[in-house]
């Protein structure tokens, strides 16, 4: 579903422009599974145990249609694979430089993600960083759903057009896209509909300098 606010932002273009991005401030909206850290959830081996099938529905989406007592279920088998996917953290590649290279340029940027935001806590402690910003799933939508980038650009105090959204998900890109966000997809390999594609956290920092020039 697009919804008119977003459609209505998709075709202004107004960030795709270079005369106008060369005079705005932009923010950077980051996921964290799989982008901030390195990929370890099994996805197939959690969506046959839960019996999901739709490769469209997200995880969360789901839950909200089977009976109470089956929701109960898959919504232990997702914490159970949280827990195990939060214990093994490890960065990934360039994510200290990208995070370096914000912090000094003093670049607004946030976390946006999925996840909730006890295992993002958790994530965080181990791997020693630190983020002023989390938008996760408990207020209460998420992605592909626009609402929690947009969520993540007003924390930012950005407009979502004046956004780089950095992500190695299909959702990352969908709801990024339906903002009116640069989507910026991470991947070695899968190709998603976006705006730019990067294989590392490092390929991100010159394209976010291109928008300062």
């Amino acid at each position: 579903m697009i919804y008119p606010f977003f459609k209505w932002m998709k075709s202004q273009k107004l960030f795709k422009n270079k005369v106008w991005r060369n005079k705005v401030k932009v923010g950077v909206l980051l996921d964290f599974d799989g982008t901030i850290t390195k990929p370890v959830f099994n996805w197939p081996a959690m969506k046959r145990e839960m019996n999901l099938t739709n490769a469209d529905l997200s995880i969360l989406d789901y839950i909200s249609t089977v009976d109470p007592e089956d929701a109960a279920k898959i919504e232990a088998i997702l914490e159970r694979y949280e827990i195990e996917a939060a214990l093994k953290a490890e960065l990934n590649e360039g994510a200290k430089d990208l995070i370096n290279f914000l912090r000094e340029k003093k670049i607004p940027h946030a976390i946006v993600t999925n996840n909730a935001k006890r295992h993002i806590l958790k994530m965080l402690e181990i791997l020693d960083l630190s983020f002023e910003k989390i938008i996760t799933r408990d207020i209460g939508f998420w992605k592909p759903d626009p609402r929690q980038v947009v969520a993540g650009a007003q924390i930012i105090q950005t407009p979502p057009d004046r956004c780089l959204f950095i992500g190695d998900g299909q959702y990352d890109m969908h709801a990024a896209t339906e903002a009116g966000m640069i989507a910026i997809h991470l991947s070695k390999s899968k190709t998603l509909e976006c705006d730019y594609q990067i294989t590392s956290l490092n390929d991100a920092i010159p394209i976010i300098s291109s928008f300062y020039k």
